[in-house]
């Protein structure tokens, strides 16, 4: 007897909390329909603001039916639709399908710190493989391009990614050869490096670095040395005023004896 296993890569969920009807999904480019009753006793519309992936939109919800248009959503991305009404009269999703995603493969788990990136799957094929991309000035480069493993009952893979200072946003595209691809949820870290000291200030043979770092000394305009190191030797420095950059930040001057 044949077994068969259906993953959902998010699970619909449509169940009222109070003032709230919660769905979610993923972006396949169609709009979500949503039936708005009309209350006449009290003159207003029943539904009071859409929250897509928990920012409010611009839907105009003075009609009877709305349509959702996930407005700078991605294709293929995770949505979260959180429909807040009031108490005395109850919207309807009309076409909760638009958002269900069936698949035999799913993101299970996603982790970013400071060195790591890690994440866990079900259901990958060997055929299929990961891009892992970044974004930068507005568009999203790729990184990384992996393999997939190919395990149906689950596997990890880790990238190491190169942060720079400030926010560092990812996210993981699975592309099968057939062009049917899913994005992964975005993930963000927020990247502050300790900044880099040398010493001494006056120096006669050697200078050391906080942490390894890349380097450039000037003397003057003219670059006289370069490279990555935590110590370098100076004795060939002729004596007099110099300027070093590490790690292309700001300038600071120490003195060669």
């Amino acid at each position: 007897m044949k077994r068969y296993l259906i993953f959902l890569i998010f699970l619909i969920s449509q169940t009222t909390f109070g003032q709230e009807l919660l769905l979610s999904g993923v972006y396949k480019g169609e709009g979500l329909y949503i039936q708005n009753p009309y209350q006449a006793d009290s003159g207003q519309f029943c539904v009071q603001s859409i929250l897509v992936n928990g920012k409010k939109t611009s839907t105009n919800l003075q009609l009877t039916a709305v349509r959702l248009n996930f407005k700078g959503v991605d294709l293929y991305t995770p949505v979260s639709v959180k429909i807040m009404h009031g108490d005395s009269c109850r919207p309807r999703i009309v076409n909760p399908e638009a958002v269900l995603y069936h698949s035999n493969f799913k993101f299970d788990s996603l982790v970013l710190n400071d060195s790591i990136m890690h994440w866990y799957t079900k259901g990958d094929r060997r055929d299929g493989k990961f891009k892992i991309e970044k974004l930068k000035n507005d568009y999203w480069d790729v990184v990384k391009v992996m393999r997939a493993k190919g395990r149906f009952d689950g596997a990890q893979y880790v990238y190491f990614p190169e942060h720079v200072e400030g926010g560092n946003k990812y996210r993981i595209k699975y592309e099968l050869p057939e062009g049917r691809y899913l994005y992964s949820m975005e993930m963000e870290f927020y990247h502050y490096p300790e900044s880099v000291t040398f010493s001494p200030r006056i120096v006669t043979d050697k200078m050391t670095f906080s942490q390894e770092a890349s380097y450039e000394i000037f003397r003057g305009d003219e670059s006289v040395l370069q490279g990555k190191a935590k110590e370098i030797p100076l004795r060939m420095l002729a004596p007099g005023d110099y300027t070093i950059v590490l790690n292309g930040g700001e300038e600071e001057g120490f003195v060669k004896k």
